[in-house]
């Protein structure tokens, strides 16, 4: 997460006009995330591609099995008076941290990129 919600600066080829001085300057780009739903599903990238040739990666993940918290990719909540509106109780814009999540499940691929099956793991992460 920490990789994907920092500054990326752009390659010089990529580069923008300056809206004041019309200069040519390098792009950054940043993701980042507004609100986050009660289940939340994660996909990792799970190859790589160089050139015209894609391998599977093999390497293996570290990820928590209780506690995830992810309050610290989330901006600041507006003040409670902007949330003083008609909103439902369940209504996402109403979210407070922390945002901590519990592994439930996870789904392996064994095989290649063209064919193989997806076994699913759950009874170990919910004893």
């Amino acid at each position: 997460m920490r990789n994907m919600t920092s500054v990326l600066i752009r390659a010089q080829w990529s580069a923008r006009k300056c809206p004041h001085c019309q200069a040519l300057r390098r792009a950054t780009k940043k993701l980042s995330l507004s609100r986050l739903p009660p289940v939340l599903l994660i996909q990792l990238k799970r190859f790589s591609v160089n050139g015209p040739f894609t391998d599977k990666l093999e390497t293996s993940i570290d990820y928590p099995v209780r506690g995830l918290d992810l309050t610290s990719y989330v901006p600041s909540l507006l003040p409670d008076t902007a949330l003083e509106c008609d909103l439902p109780r369940d209504d996402s814009r109403r979210q407070e941290p922390p945002f901590i999540y519990d592994l439930y499940a996870v789904t392996n691929h064994f095989g290649t990129l063209s064919t193989g099956h997806c076994k699913l793991a759950r009874s170990q992460f919910n004893a």
